[in-house]
């Protein structure tokens, strides 16, 4: 209980984060309400066989669920990482509301975008958004969101700057950077891929805006690059925030602490900036204008992306493993003792549980060779949802779980229906995975509103998309709207409590007494070497289905 303790929350930061948190949760209400129309659309036992309904179904949940609903959770936890989390007070207050309010509009301008019509999914390709009048609002929406972030980001930057005690002195912020929190480091790291993602955001954007207008021509390769460089850098920003929360949500549970020296995992968030921005070049692999030479350069430091993730992860695992142990439990007694019936703590599992699913699956798509053959087919989305709507999602609202009763000061209502709901999530996502890859491997393709395009399609499909899409997402959808009913309804109807002691009951840490002092984390080491192991059996049996699938020469 110590670290929830320590935190004093102003009430300028709990109206700020609120304000965000419930803008987030709205979004992520409508994304779903899309997932909704799509699942109806692409589940072949269902096939309502509505093309117009589907793709703008798809645009829409595309752009709320991963650009928005990210973009407004993730700026809660940087605002939180600089003023609660230090004990700071924003910079400006009315800069962040203002900021707030720009990100705000530009989710407005997007939904009206895709309502009158713009389905030109979250890439808004060139040439495609020509054949929709409405397609400058997305374009503009983007635009706008990026300048909300700048200045949110800014007031963050100017935060940090006024918490150095003599800031134009190096020993002062090294200083500084070893006594704050590993998640507020975190958020500092994370700066160094922010900046240049919306630099290339603008880039991408400003020319896209004016040309959807008429008023430039564009080169569609140029804005494509620009795209993805942005998008790869925002790709990665849910992989290093997921970490820098799980840190706190790991020491809120369990008062946990690291037995490896804090430098080694600030460190390791700053190899995030080190190896992302400059390996987005595996997301164009299939692209015929880049040389041979590059896509092989790009595609073998794109295998190192995944690496400071992997670290943070037994670094985490290792704090709970050491805790527990501690407690006097044994080398594996001490899993049946972890609090499974704690909402958070079952967010944490099943969170890390999907991203080790989705980074499998992402080492695979990484290679050049295998890259082209699976990059249009169901292989993409069966990795990105365990990946986005899994490790990030997940951590995220298991995060809120704590955040939004301690904000408003009220009990988590339906704890009960919040115990079950990261597990059926999670369950759901890895079976939309499981069986969204045998679909991909199959040949199903990916952003179609049906897939029986004649009577020679492999007799697997529909059964493989019955269950990815028809069951896996119908209970993921389930699962979130569990979600977003637990936190309205504490809202509105959740017990009031005193304090934060009290607003956390029925998710109360496990702090049981320590017995032994006890610094080693062997079963730590299971799950990075696991998932070393994975990598190299899937990518085996992926270059085994290479080699069977027949490639005739013209």
């Amino acid at each position: 209980m110590s670290l929830l303790r320590e935190i004093k929350i102003e009430d300028q930061d709990r109206r700020l984060l609120m304000a965000f948190c419930w803008a987030g949760v709205g979004i992520l209400s409508l994304a779903g309400l899309m997932a909704l129309l799509m699942v109806l659309n692409r589940t072949p036992a269902i096939a309502m066989t509505s093309p117009s309904l589907y793709y703008q179904a798809l645009t829409g949940h595309s752009i709320l669920m991963f650009i928005f609903w990210l973009s407004f959770i993730q700026t809660a936890f940087l605002v939180a990482a600089g003023t609660v989390l230090i004990g700071r007070r924003l910079w400006s207050y009315l800069l962040a509301w203002i900021g707030y309010a720009v990100m705000l509009l530009a989710a407005v301008l997007s939904l009206l975008g895709v309502l009158l019509g713009a389905d030109v999914t979250y890439m808004a390709t060139l040439p495609l958004a020509q054949d929709y009048s409405a397609s400058w609002l997305i374009y503009l929406s983007f635009l706008v969101l990026s300048v909300g972030m700048l200045i949110v980001v800014v007031d963050f930057i100017l935060t940090i700057f006024g918490a150095v005690e003599r800031p134009f002195e190096f020993d002062s912020w090294v200083g500084f950077l070893k006594d704050i929190p590993i998640s507020t480091f975190a958020a500092i790291a994370g700066l160094i891929m922010v900046l240049p993602g919306l630099i290339a955001a603008f880039k991408a954007f400003v020319p896209g805006f004016l040309w959807s207008l008429g008023f430039i021509s564009l080169d569609q390769m140029t804005y494509r690059m620009s795209w993805h460089i942005a998008f790869h850098i925002y790709h990665y920003i849910p992989a290093l925030t997921l970490v820098g929360v799980a840190y706190v949500l790991v020491e809120v549970i369990f008062d946990a602490h690291s037995v490896y020296a804090k430098p080694i995992a600030k460190a390791l968030f700053l190899l995030y900036p080190f190896f992302v921005p400059p390996t987005f070049i595996y997301h164009l692999l299939v692209d015929p204008s880049i040389p041979e030479g590059i896509k092989f350069i790009g595609s073998a430091l794109s295998l190192l992306t995944g690496t400071p993730t992997i670290l943070h992860m037994f670094i985490i695992v290792g704090m709970v493993e050491a805790r527990m142990r501690r407690s006097g439990h044994s080398i594996f007694g001490w899993l049946g003792h972890l609090p499974w019936g704690n909402p958070a703590f079952g967010s944490v599992v099943m969170g890390m549980v999907t991203l080790f699913v989705a980074g499998l699956l992402s080492y695979v798509l990484l290679q050049r060779q295998l890259s082209p053959m699976l990059h249009n087919t169901f292989v993409v989305p069966a990795y990105i949802h365990p990946m986005a709507a899994g490790g990030a999602n997940l951590t995220y609202m298991g995060a809120l779980y704590y955040a939004v009763p301690i904000l408003m000061g009220r009990q988590l209502w339906g704890v009960g229906l919040a115990r079950i709901q990261p597990y059926l999530l999670g369950g759901a996502l890895l079976l939309m995975s499981v069986a969204g890859t045998a679909a991909g491997l199959a040949g199903v393709p990916r952003r179609v509103p049906w897939i029986p395009f004649g009577v020679d399609n492999p007799a697997s499909w529909a059964p493989l998309m019955n269950l990815s899409k028809g069951v896996g997402g119908t209970l993921a959808i389930a699962a979130g709207i569990i979600f977003v009913l637990v936190i309205v309804m504490t809202a509105i109807v959740g017990r009031k409590a005193p304090d934060a002691e009290e607003a956390i009951k029925g998710m109360e840490p496990r702090t049981s007494p320590i017995k032994i002092d006890y610094v080693h984390t062997p079963v730590a080491l299971i799950p990075p070497l696991l998932f070393v192991a994975g990598v190299i059996i899937l990518t085996y049996f992926a270059f085994g289905l290479l080699r069977g699938i027949p490639i005739f020469a013209p």
